[in-house]
């Protein structure tokens, strides 16, 4: 194990565990590495976990962080993407009752375990394979959605 992954490994397994617990395709969390330094970022996709600190990317092998225990494990459901439908003209998102306001509220959580200005991403799979949408987090702004190439903004507070 690098010194990176070393530590960064609960990082790494949160990252893991939200991308597990809500059915992600892709999970981003840009680590707030304070005013001197880049942010460090951590990356899941279906193919595993990618680790880029300083401007240098390594490969995470899963083993590597199976024993340790992330900071955030979110309640939350997989929404399949059948129940998923997006329409990126309107920005509307339609979901079963509760399903956005839980994967939402799991991203913002992933973000705010790493305080400071660290943003976390999550993208989501729907209906419309060619379609997916996206959340974007950080502690004390507003959730943001990303529906083909365009941003909409979540009401202040919410979920």
């Amino acid at each position: 194990m690098s010194d990176a992954v070393g530590r960064h490994a609960v990082a790494l397994a949160s990252v893991a565990e939200l991308a597990s617990r809500a059915g992600a395709q892709r999970v981003v969390l840009l680590v707030d590495e304070g005013e001197i330094a880049d942010a460090t970022m951590i990356e899941w996709t279906g193919d595993g976990l990618e680790l880029t600190e300083a401007g240098v990317t390594e490969p995470v092998a899963a083993a590597a962080v199976a024993q340790v225990a992330p900071a955030v494990l979110p309640d939350v459901v997989p929404v399949p993407p059948t129940a998923l439908t997006v329409d990126p003209d309107t920005g509307e998102l339609a979901a079963p009752i509760g399903a956005l306001a839980g994967l939402a509220g799991a991203v913002v959580a992933l973000a705010a375990a790493f305080g400071g200005r660290s943003v976390a991403t999550a993208e989501f799979a729907t209906r419309d394979a060619g379609q997916p949408f996206m959340l974007a987090a950080r502690p004390g702004e507003a959730v943001i959605a990303q529906l083909g190439g365009a941003t909409f903004a979540f009401p202040e507070g919410w979920p």
